[in-house]
C-alpha cells in the first residue's frame, strides 16, 4: 500500500503503515545528494519540511534511514533496502500515469532495456535509430551489462526488459524468442583457419583462449558445450570486455570464440578471421525476458515488438547469424 496512514491520524487502523510517493521522492532525493540541503534545491522544498518527511517516515518504520554526519549523509543498510523498493515503486507509479494518459497509436515514456555487451555492440546503434524514426515519444534506455546482472535487476523491477540466453522454461521471465545464435571462432588472419568454412569443436584443443569471465552469459554457453564434449579448454586469459579481446585476438595474443554480431565489422575489415564452429555446433538461445507477472507497460511492449523486428532485420543483412524462432511468444 503505498497511502499511509499514520497510526495518530483519525480513522487509521493500529498499526498500520503507510508510505505516500511524495516521502519516496524525498527520501530518495536526499539518498541520491547524499545531503538535505542539496536535496531541498533539488525539490524546491524548504530543508526543515523535507527533514521533517523523512523523519517520520524513519518513524513509522522504525529504522534510521541515513547516518548523518558534518559531512553530510549515508544510507544505512535499512536506507539501501527501502531505496531499491523506493525506485521501484516511484517507477511504477510514474509509469501507470503516463499508460493511463496516452493511447496505443501513440506510446510514450521512458523504457529500460539491458543488453549484454556481446549483443549491445550490434543492437543498441539500429534499435536506437529505430526507436527514434518511428516512436519519438518513448525515450529508451540501455543498459549494457553482465547477463547475471540483467537477469537480477529484471526481476527487481529496475529493468522492463533484458536480452538473456539459454533460460529454462520455468525461469521466473515471461519470455520472447528472438534468435539461436551460432557461436565462431575468431582468430588473427593468417591463422590455420583461413580458407575453411567451419571447425570442429575439438580442433580447439590447445589453443590458448581469450574469453570473458564466468559472470557472461557467452562464458556460459562455452563452458557448457565443452564439458557435454569432455573437451578441457586452454584459457589464456579472463578479459571482461569484447573490445579488448578483440584488439588482443587481432595483435595474435590468443584466439577467443565470439558472435557474429561482435565481430562482423572486423571480418569485413580484415582485422578478425572467423569461422563457425560445428560437431557439434556452439549456440545460445536468445531470449527478450521481462518479469513475470509484472505489468509491462504499452511503450515496453512495443520496444520489446521492434527488438524483435531490429533482429530480423540484423540476421536479413548479416549483420547477425542465427535461425529465427518459428514461434514467437509475445
Amino acid at each position: 500500500m503505498l497511502r499511509e496512514v499514520r497510526s495518530d491520524r483519525a480513522g487509521a487502523s493500529d498499526g498500520e503503515l503507510v508510505m505516500d510517493v511524495r516521502q519516496l521522492r524525498y527520501f530518495l532525493s536526499v539518498a541520491k545528494f547524499r545531503s538535505f540541503s542539496r536535496a531541498a534545491v533539488d525539490l524546491n522544498v524548504a530543508q526543515p519540511a523535507l527533514s521533517h518527511h523523512v523523519a517520520n517516515l524513519e518513524a513509522e518504520l522504525g529504522v534510521k534511514l541515513f547516518e548523518r554526519s558534518t559531512k553530510g549523509v549515508t544510507p544505512t543498510e535499512c536506507g539501501e533496502t527501502l531505496i531499491r523498493h523506493a525506485e521501484t515503486i516511484i517507477r511504477q507509479v510514474t509509469q501507470a500515469a503516463v499508460d493511463v494518459k496516452t493511447t496505443s497509436a501513440h506510446p510514450s515514456g521512458v523504457v529500460t532495456i539491458g543488453l549484454p555487451t556481446s549483443i549491445s555492440i550490434g543492437l543498441t546503434v539500429p534499435l536506437l535509430q529505430e526507436v527514434e524514426k518511428r516512436y519519438p515519444a518513448i525515450s529508451l534506455r540501455i543498459n549494457e551489462n553482465h547477463s547475471g546482472y540483467l537477469s537480477e535487476w529484471v526481476l527487481a523491477g529496475r529493468l522492463d526488459i533484458a536480452v538473456l540466453f539459454d533460460l529454462d522454461a520455468d525461469a521466473p521471465f515471461e519470455l520472447i524468442p528472438l534468435l539461436e545464435e551460432q557461436l565462431y571462432f575468431v582468430t588473427a588472419p593468417g591463422s590455420f583457419i583461413a580458407g575453411r568454412t567451419s571447425i570442429e569443436l575439438q580442433e580447439l584443443r590447445g589453443n590458448s583462449l581469450v574469453l570473458t569471465g564466468s559472470s557472461h552469459g557467452l562464458r556460459h554457453a562455452i563452458d557448457r558445450y565443452s564439458a557435454f564434449s569432455s573437451l578441457a579448454i586452454e584459457v589464456k586469459t579472463e578479459v571482461d570486455s569484447l573490445v579488448a579481446i578483440k584488439q588482443l585476438v587481432a595483435s595474435g595474443f590468443g584466439t577467443s570464440i565470439l558472435p557474429w554480431c561482435a565481430i562482423q565489422q572486423e571480418c569485413a575489415g580484415g582485422q578478425l578471421l572467423a569461422v563457425p564452429i560445428e560437431k557439434p555446433r556452439i549456440e545460445r538461445k536468445v531470449y527478450l525476458a521481462s518479469a513475470r507477472g509484472w505489468p509491462r507497460s504499452r511503450a515496453a511492449e512495443v520496444i520489446a515488438q521492434l527488438t524483435t523486428e531490429v533482429t530480423a532485420a540484423l540476421l536479413a543483412s548479416d549483420r547477425w547469424r542465427g535461425e529465427l524462432p518459428k514461434r514467437r511468444r509475445l
